[in-house]
């Protein structure tokens, strides 16, 4: 279906819910919205029923041949509203195709695009996100760590970890300034390690050490014994690695991933394919990295250079090893330095994302649908179309969900967001605000999926 056609329906038309459960009768509501578009009253239209993936055509060898589809007869009631039920029965992205029934020809109205999902997928929440950033606790970092909180939801993110170099303390302080104000966003702790030095580039999300602390700072306080731990595990793999796996390269990784771990949080390979001079992670490291399960996730997509050669080949390194039957989890991040709407090199922001489908908002439902593989990698730089990098299975309904549900989700995180900074610079008035639109997200996506 054409953008410009998917805009319309949005924007001129509303059906929902738009995703469904499979194999259950469902009762679908549709309207026009406004003068110019509404439905007759008490007038009948005809919904032929059109699977994206199972064209009925190949039949009849013929293109245009629709009266091949399922056609379902209803009427609208005297306030023009159309109610009509339907049973999905494979999960895929469904045409509904409105037609006015009329006398001499059938006149077309709109196409309603809908989703038919199992239900290990209609159950979870579409979340966007971001799982590698930096605010002003960065060396290199720029802004209010809340700040930079409220930017994101504002543009229609709904978690952030925000992943300070050497730090925890930029999220810290997000997380604890977020508390004091109503919003539906969710904030993890995040730190970008670089341990022993800045060689090795990993993302923790989740994992708070005692005191407070990430695991730089926890590293430096312990020197002297986590170097023994370490060369005890070079010892003890010393002739167990590949011989193209340098013995220090993976215990220091091993050691950065088992403490994110022992602390609960989630371990991301960051960027493998930036170059600075060289790949910033080995190839072969990589490859054993998502083989014996190290790491939890990596990083296809990544900010700072849009629409890269580095990207390409993460992407391609990542499509290889499921080839091999080798899967680690995807995921997308801007790794923004400065919140621009337009790219420079400090600031790609918003340019790479990442959309987990998770069982709740909390951290945990992140965690689980991390490990359970329910994300998919999405850029969109400059306007061009959104780029998604996952399964088939998720990226089809990213794709879906990116036309339909994202732009009205969008809508209503922008306002929540601006209140957010005003929030959290003083206004009274934006908390009482707050206070009153909280928990409209939940609500328009409880109704987009029925529930």
């Amino acid at each position: 279906m054409k953008i410009n056609m998917i805009k319309q329906a949005l924007n001129e038309f509303e059906i929902f819910p738009k995703v469904s459960l499979l194999n259950k009768k469902i009762t679908y509501t549709c309207r026009g919205l406004g003068i110019e578009t509404a439905f007759n009253n008490n007038a009948e239209y005809i919904i032929r029923i059109i699977p994206q993936e199972e064209i009925a055509t190949a039949k009849t060898l013929c293109i245009g041949d629709e009266n091949c589809y399922e056609e379902i007869t209803a009427f609208t009631d005297d306030k023009g509203i159309l109610k009509f039920e339907c049973t999905l029965k494979k999960e895929q992205i469904y045409t509904f195709r409105l037609l006015k029934k009329e006398k001499n020809e059938n006149k077309f109205i709109v196409n309603f695009r809908v989703f038919g999902a199992k239900e290990d997928l209609w159950q979870r929440i579409p979340m966007r996100g971001n799982t590698h950033c930096h605010a002003c606790h960065s060396v290199d970092g720029h802004e209010d760590p809340f700040v930079v909180s409220s930017i994101y939801r504002k543009a229609g993110f709904d978690y952030l970890a925000i992943t300070d170099h050497h730090k925890v303390d930029g999220s810290v302080y997000a997380i604890k300034e977020a508390e004091k104000i109503p919003t539906e966003m969710a904030l993890y702790y995040g730190e970008e390690v670089h341990v022993p030095n800045a060689y090795i580039h990993n993302v923790n999300v989740g994992a708070l050490l005692d005191g407070e602390m990430g695991l730089d700072k926890y590293y430096h306080l312990h020197e002297k014994e986590i170097n023994e731990e370490v060369e005890n595990t070079v010892k003890e793999y010393e002739n167990k690695l590949p011989e193209e796996i340098e013995p220090y390269d993976f215990a220091w990784r091993k050691w950065i991933c088992d403490t994110i771990h022992k602390n609960g949080g989630v371990a991301i390979l960051a960027h493998p394919g930036w170059l600075y001079d060289a790949h910033n992670t080995r190839d072969s490291m990589f490859r054993y990295a998502a083989k014996t399960g190290l790491y939890d996730a990596v990083e296809v997509m990544m900010g700072q250079e849009p629409n890269s050669s580095e990207s390409n080949m993460q992407i391609a390194f990542w499509n290889d090893l499921r080839a091999e039957g080798i899967n680690i989890t995807p995921v997308g991040c801007d790794d923004a330095h400065r919140r621009y709407y337009k790219w420079d090199y400090e600031s790609c922001f918003n340019g790479v994302f990442t959309i987990i489908f998770s069982k709740t908002p909390e951290f945990e439902g992140f965690k689980e649908a991390i490990k359970g593989g329910y994300s998919v990698a999405v850029d969109n730089y400059d306007g061009a179309p959104d780029h998604v990098v996952g399964t088939y299975r998720l990226t089809k309904f990213a794709i879906f969900l990116l036309a339909e549900y994202f732009p009205i989700h969008d809508e209503l995180c922008f306002e929540e967001g601006r209140l957010m900074k005003e929030a959290y610079l003083g206004d009274g008035e934006a908390i009482k605000l707050l206070s009153f639109i909280n928990g409209r997200v939940k609500r328009f996506t409880d109704k987009f999926f029925g529930k």
